[in-house]
């Protein structure tokens, strides 16, 4: 099995670019050519570029992996955004069973900021289930959860009323109006 370099920082050869690999996989729409997402640490974007024009270097750790998912989750590029978005989606389902619940409080909040303002669908998609992934890991306790899921009613997004359409949050009586005049609204 190839060696994966994902989470590792990276220099793009013949420039002086640095980063960090985000991810690596292929798309049709690229004639299934395996490309790393690449966050360079000096420009706030992420880039798909192939293994052969990369040099690879140490690992990074988890925390840095994440901080600059949040930070590109808010660059003012949309490719970039939809980018991060995705990948941090698919970290907080997947990643977070060890992490620090604390720090990813904090990205929890620059997540819920950033869909207050965000206006690409696929982005807003993203990080809307992510917010729910870490929702669904159990790292809140109730009051904690029922606090955050009150707090969403203020964040005017399609996709968030999505995700509070159900029988359980229905339960709680500001998200139950929430979704009532998001359905009648929309």
């Amino acid at each position: 099995m190839k060696e994966t370099f994902i989470g590792h920082k990276c220099k793009l050869l013949n420039s002086e670019k640095t980063g960090i690999t985000l991810e690596l996989n292929s798309w049709s729409s690229e004639n299934m050519v395996e490309k790393y997402s690449v966050s360079f640490d000096k420009e706030n974007n992420i880039e798909r570029i192939t293994e052969n024009q990369l040099s690879f270097g140490e690992k990074i750790s988890k925390t840095d992996f994440f901080k600059r998912l949040i930070r590109d989750i808010q660059a003012s590029e949309e490719k970039t955004r939809e980018f991060a978005s995705a990948i941090l989606c698919d970290f907080l389902e997947f990643d977070i069973a060890d992490f620090d619940v604390n720090i990813l409080k904090l990205g929890i909040e620059k997540i819920i900021e950033q869909l207050k303002t965000e206006k690409n669908a696929n982005a807003e998609q993203k990080l809307a289930e992510g917010l729910f992934e870490f929702i669904w890991s159990e790292k809140l306790n109730e009051k904690e959860e029922l606090k955050l899921l009150e707090r969403l009613t203020e964040i005017d997004s399609y996709q968030i009323c999505q995700y509070l359409d159900d029988e359980d949050y229905l339960k709680i009586p500001k998200v139950k109006k929430y979704v009532e005049l998001n359905k009648t609204s929309g």
